[in-house]
């Protein structure tokens, strides 16, 4: 039983390029998804075990076992079947250390407590205090294996294709997992490397996009294919953090949660214009600006890698996520509130239209960039450069500046941008637009290092420059507004009046902004956590 780092991957098309899923009956797997993946493979590649069925049962008591890093699965092959006790716990984001720590054979599909007799003491006691174990996720899949050599390391990689949980009727995925083994005392570097490397040549040939967890633990959770709902930008645990750099890791964990997601939702939706489809969307942009403003904040580490592989192709992403955003706030927010303002509202419904087909493309654009290995490969880099930092972090930190003294400069100097800003109602909408965003810079800095800011700081600061973004954004969004329908078949009409309505808005939020940047309280950060 051997110890692993693993990364998830899921394989949404068996078509290179393709920018839509392939559809598969349920229970039913098709021959290619196999076909595509030994294709994808190179020849020293060796395939260990081919089309076997497996179902796979996880056992829990109210999630507790899995929060404290335990999974007991029950896996089915044929008559066979054997329970597997494991240890899992985060190495980076998107790396899991899987260490098998049990297995027994079993009559029947099945648990009996005194079976666990003979594991670990500690997993025993945590058993003990869990109680009572309960079916928590169910899947089934055809399974194979395979033993890639790669700069002197084996790499595993194992398919599960046809994935299905009885919850998620009619959903079909297919799941890779690529994974070392890395016995005790070995340098994990060239063990991750070899891990990256192999990850990022299966999403440039299937392509396969990567997942921070696996579907057993996506389907305890709920659903296997991804969440109902947008997920939202949790508090940053800064974890006790001494210094800048591992402060920055726990930032960029909390991101890539938000980022990856949103990421299913996204892919997914952008086909439909609905409200769910947009939450998604504006979950995955906010998830991208905050890994900007953090990357201003700590920009000491922005190095090669950073600046050549991965921010250029944020830029890229961030632009497709721009517009998509930008398209369903112009349809659902701000030309009705353009119409609704009109004597007769109905003379609109041709610019509605149009625009509603408009976001339909800028969707489809950002839905098809999703499943291009492009987007694969920056997730992929930003998780490795993520791990690299990570492992610095282990090591003691090659930049050991006082996280107090970093963050107390970065605030200030956002803080100072504001407060030095000329009167919003005699500059144009640029310089607005700038306030806007410093006064975003300011609150995301804020919301990174709300362990160690003032209550004060907390609630009040962050409230008021929540109010000062939003209201600001009304007028940007106004602006915004009459640039697509001067590009569109309007009539003079509405182009006449839209140009005296924007105008309207941008003046009272400029005034309002006034009164909120009077009213916003310096921000302090404390030395305590």
């Amino acid at each position: 039983m051997n110890r692993v780092l693993e990364i998830v991957l899921d394989v949404v098309s068996v078509t290179p390029q393709a920018s839509t899923e392939a559809v598969v009956p349920p229970g039913q797997i098709p021959s290619d998804v196999v076909a595509a993946m030994r294709a994808a493979l190179p020849q020293c590649v060796s395939q260990t075990e081919a089309g076997e069925p497996v179902a796979t049962v996880m056992f829990d008591r109210a999630g507790g076992l899995a929060r404290a890093g335990w999974r007991i699965g029950v896996e089915t092959r044929g008559a066979t079947h054997c329970v597997v006790v494991s240890s899992r716990r985060a190495w980076a984001p998107g790396i899991v250390v899987v260490e098998p720590i049990f297995t027994a054979s079993l009559e029947a599909n099945g648990l009996d407590t005194a079976l666990f007799d003979a594991a670990p003491e500690v997993f025993r006691e945590m058993l003990a205090a869990a109680g009572p174990l309960e079916p928590s996720a169910s899947l089934s899949a055809v399974r194979n294996r395979w033993q890639w050599p790669r700069d002197g390391v084996d790499v595993g990689i194992v398919l599960d294709a046809g994935v299905g949980a009885p919850q998620d009727a009619g959903a079909c995925l297919h799941e890779l997992r690529v994974n070392v083994p890395w016995a005790e005392d070995e340098d994990p570097a060239p063990l991750v490397d070899a891990l990256f490397a192999c990850a990022f040549e299966l999403a440039g040939a299937l392509p396969a996009f990567v997942r921070l967890i696996d579907a057993l633990e996506r389907a305890a959770a709920g659903s296997v294919v991804g969440d109902a709902c947008a997920v939202r930008a949790e508090p940053v645990d800064l974890g006790g953090a001494c210094t800048a750099e591992a402060a920055l890791l726990a930032i960029g964990a909390n991101i890539s949660a938000h980022w990856f997601g949103n990421n299913w939702g996204v892919r997914d939706s952008t086909v439909r214009a609905n409200a769910v489809s947009t939450e998604f969307i504006h979950q995955m942009r906010v998830a991208q600006r905050r890994l900007r403003t953090a990357m201003r904040i700590f920009s000491h580490w922005q190095d090669e890698t950073w600046c050549e592989r991965i921010k250029p192709e944020l830029d890229w992403l961030g632009a497709l996520l721009g517009e998509a955003r930008d398209r369903d706030v112009f349809v659902e927010t701000t030309l009705p509130a353009l119409a609704a303002a009109d004597d007769e509202p109905a003379r609109w419904r041709a610019v509605l239209d149009e625009a509603e087909a408009q976001r339909l493309v800028a969707r489809a654009r950002l839905r098809e960039a999703l499943a291009e290995p492009r987007y694969a490969h920056v997730a992929l880099a930003w998780l490795q450069w993520l791990e690299a930092l990570a492992r610095r972090v282990r090591a003691g930190g090659t930049n050991t500046r006082a996280l107090h003294r970093h963050a107390n400069k970065r605030v200030r100097r956002y803080y100072q941008q504001l407060a030095q800003a000329e009167k919003l109602t005699v500059i144009d909408d640029a310089g607005r637009h700038r306030v806007r965003i410093n006064a975003k810079y300011l609150r995301y800095t804020l919301e990174f290092f709300a362990p160690i800011a003032s209550r004060r700081t907390r609630a009040d600061t962050v409230r008021t420059l929540t109010r000062l973004q939003s209201v600001l954004g009304d007028g940007n969004d106004a602006a915004v507004a009459l640039r697509y329908l001067e590009r569109m078949d309007a009539e003079p009409y509405q182009l006449g009046f839209a140009r005296g309505w924007c105008e309207a808005m941008k003046r009272y939020t400029a005034k309002e902004g006034e009164r909120l940047l009077r009213e916003l309280h310096p921000p302090k950060i404390t030395r305590g956590a």
